[in-house]
C-alpha cells in the first residue's frame, strides 16, 4: 500500500513539474513579465487626490464625487451592468439608479491605469497620445496635439490616466448635472472656482501648495495629477499569484492555476489580444459582445468607430486589463456577461453566444429596462466584422474551462484582495483553486 501511495506522489509531482516546464516555455517565448510596481507615491500629491475624489464639490449639482462610482465598495466600480451616474445613490452593490440617466456603458475598473504601459483609456479610446501630431488626443479638441489652444492645462497634465479623470466632471449625464449646457472648459473653471471659493476654500489653496510647491497658479490639470495620483496607488493590484509566479516565487499559484495560465496562453488563444505585463495590447478589438441597453445613437454602440469615425473600427473595444478581474463584474463594455462562465463560454463558441444570446431586461437596482438589441442586420454586421484572430470555436473541455477559470478568476486576483473571493464564494467552487497564502 505505502509503495503505491508514494508511486500516486511521485505522478502527480511528475505532472506538476510538467506544468511548470510549459508555463515556463510560454514564460520565455512571450516574454512574461509580473507587472512593475507603482512608482513612488508623492505623499502631498497623493493627500490632495484623496480630499479631490471624495468631494462632490467636483460635481455641477454637489450631489456626486468620484468615489460614488468607483468606490471601493464596488472594487473601483459600481457593480452594474451600465453606470447610472449623477442623480443615482448608494455605492458598490448597494448603488441604485433612482434618478440617474442610464449610461451606455458599463463602468469601468481602475486597478493599474497609473502604471506605466497604459496606452488608451476609456471604452472607446477616446483619451490617449496622439499617434501622428504628438500631444493628447481627446473629445476635447482645445487640449489635442502639439499646440493645444489650452495650453497651460494640456501642459500641466502629466499623465493619460490624469486626462482621463477631467471628463466625467465635464459629462452632464455623469458628474455635471443633467440638462447642463455648459461646454467643458467652462465646467472645468466651475469646479476650480468651487474648490477654492468653497468652505474648505483654504485648506484646499493650502493642500495645493504643497502638492505643487513650484506652481504660480492652479487650473484642472493639477486636479487631474492628483486624482490621477490617488488613482494610481488607491487601486493598485500587481501582487496576483501570477506577478508572483512570474517573478519567480511559486509559492502562489496552485497546479489547477497553473494549468489554467497553460489553457489561457495556448489553447483559448486568449494572448491574441490580452498580451504583454498588463495582459491587454490596450488595442480595440470587435468580439461580437451583444447590444444591451440604450447605446450611443439609434440603440446601438459602435465603439471605438464613435470617437474616431472610421468605418474599421466599428464595434472595436478596448481590450481591458485583467488584474481583479473576479471582483469588477459584470463584463464587457455594457455589463451583458454576469459571470466569468459566460465570458469564458461566450469566447469558446462567441458566433453562437452572439445569436442565442438571452436578457433579462428587468435589473432590480435599474429603473430603466435594458433592452437588447435583436435587429438581424445589427447582428449580422457584428459577425461579419468581427476580429479576424478571434477564433470561432476553441472546442474547450469542461475541465479546460475549470482551469481557466481558476487562473482568471483567483490567479489574477491581487492577495491582498483574496479574502474578497473567500466571502463570495469563489474559493470554495473549484479544488485546489485557493492560493498557498500561509506559506
Amino acid at each position: 500500500m505505502s509503495f503505491i501511495v508514494s508511486l500516486l506522489l511521485l505522478c502527480s509531482f511528475s505532472f506538476a513539474q510538467e506544468t511548470d516546464v510549459e508555463l515556463s516555455r510560454y514564460i520565455r517565448l512571450l516574454n512574461l513579465k509580473g507587472l512593475p510596481q507603482a512608482p513612488a507615491k508623492n505623499e502631498a500629491l497623493y493627500q490632495l487626490g484623496l480630499r479631490l475624489f471624495y468631494d462632490k464639490q467636483l460635481s455641477g449639482k454637489g450631489n456626486i464625487s468620484c468615489s460614488d462610482c468607483h468606490s471601493l465598495h464596488g472594487f473601483s466600480g459600481d457593480t452594474l451592468p451600465l453606470g447610472v451616474g449623477e442623480g443615482a445613490d448608494g455605492l458598490g452593490p448597494r448603488r441604485i439608479q433612482n434618478q440617474g440617466q442610464l449610461l451606455a456603458r458599463h463602468t469601468p475598473a481602475l486597478y493599474n491605469l497609473g502604471l506605466p504601459g497604459v496606452a488608451s483609456l476609456f471604452w472607446d479610446g477616446r483619451i490617449m497620445k496622439h499617434p501622428t501630431q504628438g500631444g493628447w488626443w481627446t473629445p476635447e479638441e482645445g487640449l489635442n496635439g502639439p499646440t493645444p489652444r489650452l495650453r497651460d492645462t494640456a501642459a500641466t497634465l502629466s499623465s493619460l490616466l490624469a486626462v482621463q479623470s477631467l471628463f466625467p466632471m465635464a459629462s452632464p449625464e455623469e458628474m455635471l448635472g443633467q440638462g447642463s449646457t455648459l461646454t467643458r472648459v467652462e465646467a472645468w473653471q466651475n469646479v476650480m472656482t468651487r474648490i477654492f471659493n468653497g468652505r474648505l476654500g483654504a485648506s484646499y489653496t493650502r493642500f495645493f501648495q504643497q502638492a505643487f510647491p513650484t506652481a504660480a497658479s492652479f487650473n484642472i490639470g493639477h486636479v487631474g495629477n492628483a486624482l490621477a495620483e490617488l488613482e494610481r496607488h488607491h487601486f493598485l493590484a500587481n501582487n496576483t499569484p501570477w506577478d508572483m509566479y512570474a517573478r519567480g516565487d511559486k509559492r502562489f499559484m496552485t497546479e489547477r492555476m497553473k494549468k489554467g495560465a497553460v489553457v489561457f496562453f495556448g489553447k483559448a488563444s486568449c494572448t491574441n489580444c490580452h498580451m504583454g505585463e498588463h495582459f491587454t495590447s490596450f488595442g480595440f478589438q470587435n468580439i461580437g459582445v451583444p447590444q444591451v441597453g440604450p447605446g450611443v445613437k439609434d440603440g446601438d454602440d459602435r465603439g471605438l468607430m464613435e470617437f474616431t469615425g472610421a468605418e474599421t473600427h466599428k464595434y472595436r473595444f478596448r481590450i481591458t486589463p485583467l488584474r481583479n478581474a473576479a471582483l469588477t463584474s459584470p463584463y464587457m463594455h455594457n455589463g451583458a456577461f454576469a459571470t466569468m462562465w459566460e465570458v469564458i463560454e461566450h469566447y469558446n463558441q462567441p458566433v453562437q453566444s452572439l445569436q442565442n444570446f438571452r436578457w433579462n431586461p428587468r435589473h432590480p437596482r435599474l429603473r430603466n429596462n435594458m433592452l437588447l438589441d435583436a435587429r438581424s442586420d445589427r447582428m449580422a454586421e457584428r459577425i461579419r466584422l468581427l476580429a479576424p484572430n478571434l477564433s470561432r470555436n476553441l472546442s474547450l473541455t469542461q475541465e479546460d474551462k475549470t482551469n481557466l477559470y481558476c487562473f482568471l478568476m483567483v490567479g489574477l486576483t491581487d492577495l491582498k484582495n483574496q479574502g474578497a473571493l473567500i466571502n463570495q464564494g469563489v474559493l470554495d467552487e473549484i479544488d485546489d483553486c485557493s492560493p498557498r497564502l500561509t506559506h
